[in-house]
């Protein structure tokens, strides 16, 4: 087994630098390459970016600020002094942090904490299902500062007057709040809920709900104006930038999102990244899970900047073309660029160890985010990630392999190992971890022959910062068995025209010599042809024998049949090497009787003989009968008896004429023609008549004969 791996690792060695551009046959080596930034994705990074060029690069440090000891954390705003303040679901607390201190400030249990917004020194905050505004005092009280009727408020928003705007909903709406507290109604969306709240930098308020996805935009005097409708379940998040443009984020969750436990009903939609209740009926199949990044212009021209199958929770605006985004359900932070010259790169940054990033605060070169499943403060920033590493995904190579070598391409120091197992999600079945490759020019894998296989890749920062652009690793499975799924025995003498043939009556799969020695003298032979089979026709003598087959492997296959007669125990070959699954047998080169035929498929032309495999399947019994029935007449005066007899098929019809006339069809004495030997009999209109009779008999197999009565 050894030996076997190793000359197979310098094959492959060998024809790597081939291995992108020439597909290889299903007999040899397959390469699977990781060499772009959509096949890396599919993986596990751990402090470990995967950067728009599609390399692997060591990631930002990702810290936990502090574990919230809740399941989701919702909301997160940070002060211009850098204090922060989270808001949790399940448990509803406000907690904040100054530096190393984490206090809980506001606790509204069981409710959850999913916006929150400061002005002058006081933190407004908004839970759900009960449906209030609580304001946290300078000094630490705090107290309900608004109480609208509906049950969720999902968004906050202060305006340039200092106003609190509130989206709320079930059913949408959006309030407007002065500072003593005194509210009115701004609008009532058609909507379920109000979900996203932003201000441009002209002081223009922008509204986001959920089913459906709409961006609003109001005037100085309130007036809504849809800027907008996506086609989405919901608005998720709106960011404005520096130069009067936002960009919005979309979002059909698909099924992926968190939810929190207390809230209960018979029908749940996703907003806000809460589960509320609705009496709404639920879809009968979930839409997949989607989002879409867009941004609008200062007059209201929007345009698709990044569309994901993640689930997008919250952007933030670094600068007006690059902006961080949160996702689930994998936990993964991104950087999405804009540029006139190069259009749009994406960037994975880093990856929390949660199920979802769910908002974000950006401040300099720090990001500061919360996450869900579990609910944490993370930062991200300040230096290189500690034992960065990239789990790939696994591979399936469909059946047992043998793994022949893996390469890499990229700097730096990178260690890279292999693990192999029979199960579909890696477990303690699978085998250990091998010793690193020493080499990145290609390593012969020690992992155990199995169906699947995984690698992971180690980066360690040195002074040649480690990058990885591409790994390749080959195996060779185990040749499957072809398979013949399906054998027909067209009716005897029925065969087909060949397809586009210039010759008159060629017929497809007839062995060319057969079909020279039935072509009359001056037919010009022509072979060409196809398995697709054409008009039919009438050849008697002839048998057409059709099936289908397959290869696993998409493998090439040839077949070979053969036949026996039945009580007979040895298969004799009829014809072998024959490239398509179709073939006319001549059935007169054997004796009358019934006969069982076998076609045998064999991939030996895309395998080593010791490789080649076989599949067979025999056929419904073939009755051949080539002689004629044989006709016996008895004339007594105007009275004929006959008789017909036939070797093997049964009689079908027996006709009779007087002196060249029409034919007229006989019926057995018995009523019935169902055997080997049937009696008729006939009337003639005078005894002369005799000498003018003929009798026609053709049996199951369609052999004809005729017999004269005045013959003697």
């Amino acid at each position: 087994m050894i030996n076997r791996t190793r000359a197979l690792a310098l094959s492959i060695v060998a024809a790597g630098t081939l291995a992108a551009a020439v597909p290889m046959l299903a007999s040899g080596p397959v390469f699977w390459t990781v060499a772009s930034q959509t096949e890396f994705l599919k993986g596990t990074p751990t402090g470990v970016s995967i950067d728009a060029a599609g390399r692997l690069v060591v990631a930002p440090m990702t810290t936990v600020v502090t574990d919230l000891a809740a399941p989701q954390a919702w909301s997160l705003v940070r002060a211009a002094d850098g204090t922060w303040y989270a808001g949790t679901g399940g448990d509803g607390r406000v907690v904040r942090g100054r530096g190393a201190q984490v206090e809980t400030v506001l606790d509204v249990e069981p409710s959850g904490v999913h916006a929150i917004a400061l002005l002058n020194g006081r933190v407004f905050a908004a839970s759900s299902p009960d449906g209030r505004v609580h304001v946290i005092e300078p000094n630490g009280t705090s107290r309900v500062f608004f109480d609208p009727a509906e049950p969720y408020i999902w968004a906050l928003a202060f305006d340039r007057q200092g106003r609190l705007w509130v989206g709320a909903g079930h059913p949408a709406v959006v309030y407007r709040v002065d500072p003593d507290g005194t509210s009115r109604v701004v609008y009532r969306p058609s909507a379920r809920h109000v979900v996203s709240l932003g201000v441009d930098s002209a002081g223009r308020m922008f509204a986001g709900t959920e089913t459906p996805a709409r961006l609003y935009r109001f005037d100085d005097t309130d007036r809504p104006f849809v800027v907008f409708e996506p086609g989405q379940t919901e608005l998720r998040s709106i960011r404005p930038a520096a130069d009067g443009s936002v960009y919005v984020a979309t979002l059909t969750a698909g099924g992926d999102a968190p939810a929190e436990s207390n809230l209960t009903g018979s029908v749940t939609i996703t907003v806000g990244g809460a589960t509320a209740t609705t009496p709404a009926s639920a879809p009968a199949t979930a839409p997949a899970r989607r989002s879409v990044i867009y941004h609008v212009a200062a007059d209201g021209i929007w345009d698709a900047v990044w569309d994901t199958n993640d689930a997008i929770y919250d952007i933030a605006v670094v600068n007006d073309t690059t902006l961080m985004v949160a996702t689930g359900p994998e936990g993964r932070l991104y950087q999405v660029s804009r540029s006139a010259s190069t259009g749009v790169s994406v960037a994975l940054v880093n990856t929390a160890d949660a199920k979802q990033v769910t908002r974000l605060a950006v401040d300099g070169t720090r990001v500061l985010g919360v996450t869900a499943n579990p609910g944490r403060v993370i930062a991200i920033g300040g230096g290189p990630a500690t034992a960065p590493t990239y789990l790939s995904p696994v591979r399936d190579a469909k059946t047992l392999a043998q793994w022949g070598t893996i390469r890499w391409e990229g700097t730096g120091a990178v260690a890279l190992q292999t693990r192999s197992g029979n199960t579909e999600a890696p477990d303690d079945s699978w085998s250990p971890w091998t010793a690193p490759a020493p080499q990145a020019s290609g390593h012969a894998i020690q992992s155990p022959t199995a169906r699947f296989l995984q690698w992971r890749a180690t980066l360690t920062p040195g002074a040649l910062a480690p990058t990885i652009t591409s790994v390749t690793t080959a195996y060779l499975p185990r040749n499957l068995r072809p398979l013949v799924t399906e054998m027909t025995v067209h009716p005897a003498g029925v065969v087909f025209q060949r397809p586009f043939s210039s010759e008159e009556g060629a017929i497809a799969g007839l062995d060319d010599a057969v079909a020279d020695a039935r072509r009359p003298p001056g037919g010009d032979p022509n072979t060409a042809g196809a398995p697709t089979l054409g008009r039919p026709m009438f050849q008697r003598g002839l048998q057409t024998l059709a099936w289908k087959a397959e290869d696993p492997d998409a493998d090439r296959l040839q077949f070979a049949l053969h036949y026996r007669r039945e009580g007979d125990t040895t298969w004799r070959l009829l014809r072998d090497h024959l490239n398509e699954p179709l073939f006319v047998w001549d059935t007169t080169s054997v004796p009358d009787g019934r006969y069982l035929t076998r076609v045998t498929a064999i991939d030996a032309l895309s395998n080593t003989p010791d490789r080649a495999l076989t599949g067979d399947r025999e056929s419904d019994a073939v009755d051949v009968d080539n002689t004629p029935p044989v006709i016996t007449l008895t004339v007594t005066g105007a009275r004929v008896a006959v008789r017909v007899t036939d070797g093997h098929s049964g009689v079908h019809r027996v006709d009779y004429s007087i002196g060249g006339q029409e034919w007229q069809a006989l019926r057995p004495v018995d009523g019935l023609a169902d055997s080997r030997e049937e009696h008729f009999e006939i009337t003639l209109p005078t005894a002369a008549d005799a000498a003018r009779l003929v009798v026609r008999a053709v049996d199951v197999m369609q052999n004809v004969t005729s017999s004269a009565a005045g013959v003697r």
